[in-house]
């Protein structure tokens, strides 16, 4: 099975010899081409049903994907936004509303429902809520503590901020249902 999206890919086998020398003639493959892998991106793992765990995980497209057991202690594939993407997007959103937080207060806070709109639309997918849930409780502390210094007093408390956000559309982000592909790998 192949799995592509640009120049990034997860390429499944069943067998491990067939992973194997597979893994063994891609660089070979992509030098007839003037292409090269990238080492700190390839590695070849075990990646199986059989053995549901967060060890043998792999990261592809700013997602974990993992096996793990549902409610019916069935195998199955999760996936969760891989953990140097979520710390680089919070960081990120930061940054952005440290710089911009002078800007008219409808503007900002118009970009900041944009931006999380953004995070919600690629992230929000099932198993991956406590990552939604991360981002938009960064993004309210982070607002709370740059509004606050907007000027010499303190502009806003806790139930201020959470009612100018009701007002602006900024609630909580939900993973809604919506159709979708789901690949089970076996």
């Amino acid at each position: 099975m192949l799995i592509r999206y640009a120049d990034d890919f997860v390429i499944a086998f069943q067998l491990s010899r067939d992973a194997e020398n597979f893994y063994k003639a891609l660089p070979h493959r992509l030098s007839k081409f003037g292409l090269e892998i990238a080492p700190e991106k390839t590695r070849l793992i075990r990646f199986s049903r059989f053995h549901p765990s967060r060890k043998r995980s792999f990261t592809f497209l700013g997602f974990d994907f993992y096996w793990s057991l549902d409610r019916n202690k069935q195998p199955r594939v999760r996936r969760r936004t891989a953990r140097q993407k979520q710390r680089e997007s919070m960081s990120m959103f930061t940054s952005w509303i440290k710089r911009n937080r002078s800007l008219p207060l409808s503007q900002f806070l118009e970009t900041v429902k944009r931006k999380l709109r953004g995070f919600s639309n690629y992230f929000g997918l099932p198993d991956n809520s406590s990552s939604l849930n991360g981002m938009y409780s960064h993004v309210t502390s982070t607002l709370y503590k740059w509004l606050n210094r907007r000027s010499q007093r303190r502009s806003y408390n806790w139930k201020g901020l959470n009612d100018m956000l009701h007002w602006f559309g900024i609630r909580p982000m939900r993973i809604r249902k919506r159709d979708h592909v789901i690949i089970d790998w076996y």
